[in-house]
């Protein structure tokens, strides 16, 4: 008998010809006889109607979906095929895929992001928690999409390039800062990959590099937590520190408005009396109280002595009292320093010549130089050190005859 005498009907899923004996389809695997008796199967059937045996469960075309990401500027396209079950094996990797780029889309201005179209012909159910991530519009949906209310003070916090020139903060509270920013403002997780990359593009020098680690430590005391392996969230105390940050300013120019209101409507009310001038009360150094703060060296940070001896100031009170004022704010991390600081420091690093009027120095560079920026609250004597005291201890010291 020849091989075509032998080809009794077409296959019922892909109308290929089948065999007499045969019992599976040799193109698509569906099943045509009963591996039991062998009696012919009905189309569609689950069992054999000759000895009940269930049939072997029918596979599914080798369909093909198709992930497609594109950025402008500097244009970026990436495009994955896969099956339905590879879909089943990979649908939370592009999950998170979405999920992190959509928080990059929310953050940087000139990006375009267009997410993927996943189709298919049959069982979309196998990818169904893929395509709930997508929405209408095109745009990845996270879980913890934020209420118009939320959108809506977001716009009320400053552009990222902005922030060098609105706000003046420690090196650890700029890793803060970025976190913020790239995680949908707190919406969402953050990984460290990302704002230590923002970091280094915005922040970086030599100086800050070496402490980028010790930097990124004391964040975990109090601000963010740990979701998984390079995976992180805000902690609701980060999030207060992060808004306490960028509202700062505004309640400067408030602070600032309320002065001259007040001093304008004081002149005012004497229009007609000389102007008292106000008499310089300089603080003696022997007559501050040495404030103490920690000078050691542990597993963040070197010592106050190791640092000043790197910087080498040289014997001048302007240079070593910024440098010591950088060691407490940038280094030890405190919010500010006082008198009493630097006059303890002065006394752990056995440094002569101890200025005699270390308060009006300190005005004095304030002024002068624009090193440091008095602390607004009335309840704390205190300073901050700017930006340009920053560069000038990073890269202005050592001194070099």
């Amino acid at each position: 008998m020849s091989t075509s005498d032998k080809l009794v009907m077409q296959c019922g899923q892909c109308d290929l010809p089948i065999m007499a004996e045969a019992f599976y389809c040799s193109d698509c695997g569906n099943q045509f006889r009963c591996k039991n008796c062998g009696e012919i199967l009905q189309p569609g059937a689950n069992n054999c109607m000759a000895c009940g045996t269930p049939v072997t469960a029918k596979q599914a075309p080798n369909l093909v979906n198709t992930f497609k990401l594109r950025e402008n500027k500097e244009e970026r396209i990436y495009e994955i095929q896969f099956t339905n079950e590879v879909g089943k094996e990979i649908k939370e990797v592009i999950a998170d895929l979405l999920k992190n780029k959509n928080t990059l889309i929310n953050n940087m201005a000139d990006t375009s992001y267009t997410t993927s179209k996943l189709t298919s012909i049959s069982e979309k159910e196998n990818l169904a928690q893929i395509a709930e991530l997508t929405s209408n519009s095109g745009q990845a949906e996270l879980p913890n999409q934020q209420s118009s209310t939320q959108v809506a003070s977001i716009n009320d916090y400053p552009h990222i390039n902005d922030l060098e020139i609105k706000l003046n903060c420690k090196e650890n509270e700029w890793l803060l800062l970025f976190a913020f920013y790239f995680s949908n403002y707190g919406v969402n997780t953050f990984t460290k990959d990302v704002v230590w990359q923002v970091y280094k593009d915005k922040r970086k020098t030599e100086t800050r590099f070496k402490n980028l680690g010790t930097n990124w430590k004391t964040l975990f005391k109090k601000y963010i937590a740990t979701v998984k392996d390079n995976e992180f969230r805000f902690t609701s105390a980060g999030l207060q520190k992060v808004k306490s940050l960028l509202h700062l300013n505004e309640a400067n120019e408030k602070s600032k408005s309320s002065f001259t209101r007040k001093t304008g409507s004081s002149a005012q009310s004497r229009p007609n009396t000389l102007r008292s001038i106000p008499v310089s009360r300089k603080v003696v150094a022997n007559s501050i109280v040495p404030n103490e703060f920690d000078v050691y060296q542990n597993s963040y940070k070197e010592s106050l002595e190791s640092f000043f001896r790197q910087k080498n100031p040289g014997n001048g009170n302007p240079n070593r009292i910024v440098t010591i004022a950088y060691y407490i704010t940038k280094i030890n991390h405190q919010e500010y320093f006082t008198e009493g600081n630097i006059d303890y420091a002065y006394r752990i690093l056995n440094l002569g010549g101890k200025p005699a009027h270390l308060k009006q120095i300190i005005i004095n560079l304030k002024n002068e130089r624009i090193w440091f920026q008095k602390i607004l609250d009335q309840s704390i004597a205190g300073w901050k050190l700017t930006r340009q005291a920053e560069i000038y201890v990073e890269e202005k010291l050592p001194i070099r005859n």
